[in-house]
């Protein structure tokens, strides 16, 4: 291999090649427009000079890459200004094809997944993939972008019905865990099912599970569940027959959506009153005392799926639900959800209920306030107050209450 010649390999010239080797890599590895390259020493204007074939005096020359790769040509012996800038150990990269390249990695998967369903959503879904950019620089990209697409012509095309999502990841994808939490593919499908309902990309956890739910999905049979006490079924299925083994027990039990799939409707018993509370020590408390004549249901703070169907069923039952929980500002959101959706009746939960039994020594309530929307006074009250009055801190009151009720 021939030796590049001085006037080529100058170590004067080092800040020409590399300025020149930029621009190149500008211009696509082709040499054309100009680079202007400062000159910071005379050696270094006297290598530029020899380099371009003239004489230079000022401190920057404009180098004419064209030229250039024709005075290389011609002299160089080993080629024109790309072959020079290798032999002189400058890598080079098409910097046009490697931002179409990474262009085209990056639209890749948004395209199979805008190809593989054929629905009005399908757009917003890519452009919101676009925009969160889930799917950019990551490996298996293309593959999520297939399986998510799977995932969600099933849930969007076909009739629907009750499946966890362990059962549809391993019907689909022969993957158990596919659409587990902490996967990429559930955040993909989840802005897809958000697509496909017209609805914002939902944020927290229950709001996800919830519209998964919308489509038939629930996240497993067994790991959320409704505390019940007391409650008895007008009907006769094994779910019926262990309530009211329970109930005749005095004992609290809770049922899950593998027993809710296995009783198509919770209907009451005739003549059941139902309290429905927020806190599992009032559930205790009604076991402890045996308080005849009364079932209860608890939310258990904010209600989660499997408490949401049974209320659901219990709401559509000729009975009586009364609710009681909190007087905090995330209590009064779960009654008001619990007034609006289920029609339940507030019950010791009054303006002269929360003055009565308010303390000094009470935690705050913090700023975030929410209106009761079955007593404006209430309200009022409490942020004049500014004190938390827990639901287990009246349970007495509220046991002896029930107890005493004809």
């Amino acid at each position: 291999m021939s030796t590049l010649p001085e006037w080529i390999a100058h170590p004067a010239l080092r800040p020409t090649w590399e300025r020149v080797a930029t621009r190149l890599e500008q211009a696509g590895l082709v040499p054309e427009g100009s680079v202007r390259v400062r000159l910071a020493s005379r050696e270094e204007r006297q290598a530029a000079g020899d380099l371009l074939g003239r004489t230079i005096t000022r401190e920057a020359v404009s180098v004419d890459l064209a030229a250039l790769d024709r005075r290389l040509h011609e002299r160089s012996g080993v080629g024109g200004l790309h072959a020079v800038l290798v032999r002189l150990g400058i890598g080079l990269e098409d910097r046009p094809a490697a931002r179409a390249a990474k262009t085209e990695s990056r639209q890749r998967p948004l395209s199979i997944a805008a190809a593989a369903i054929d629905a009005p959503w399908v757009p917003d879904w890519v452009a919101g993939l676009r925009r969160s950019g889930l799917l950019t620089n990551r490996d298996n990209a293309e593959s999520i972008a297939r399986n998510a697409a799977l995932v969600l012509d099933d849930l969007t095309r076909r009739e629907r019905r009750s499946q966890s999502r362990v059962e549809l990841g391993a019907r689909l994808l022969g993957d158990a865990h596919a659409l587990d939490r902490d996967r990429l593919l559930h955040q993909v499908v989840i802005r897809g099912l958000a697509a496909a309902a017209g609805v914002p990309v939902p944020m927290g956890g229950r709001s996800r599970e919830a519209l998964w739910a919308r489509f038939g999905v629930d996240p497993d049979l067994l790991s959320r569940t409704c505390l019940l006490w007391g409650l008895r079924l007008a009907s006769d299925s094994p779910v019926a027959a262990r309530l009211d083994a329970a109930a005749e027990a005095g004992d609290p039990v809770h049922v899950t959506e593998w027993d809710l799939r296995r009783t198509p409707r919770l209907i009451p018993a005739p003549d059941t009153r139902i309290l429905v509370c927020e806190n599992p020590r009032v559930i205790e408390g009604l076991a402890e005392n045996g308080v005849a004549g009364w079932a209860a249901v608890c939310t258990s703070g904010q209600p989660n799926l499997v408490v949401d169907k049974v209320l659901d069923h219990l709401a559509r039952s000729d009975v009586e639900l009364r609710y009681h929980g909190d007087f905090d500002w995330p209590g009064v959101a779960i009654a008001n959800r619990a007034v609006e959706r289920y029609g339940v009746i507030p019950w010791r939960m009054s303006v002269d209920d929360y003055t009565r039994a308010v303390r000094a020594e009470g935690l705050a309530l913090g700023e975030a306030v929410v209106e009761p929307i079955w007593d404006l006074e209430l309200g009022a009250a409490m942020r004049s107050r500014d004190r938390v009055v827990h639901e287990e801190s009246v349970l007495s009151e509220l046991v002896d209450a029930l107890a005493n009720e004809p």
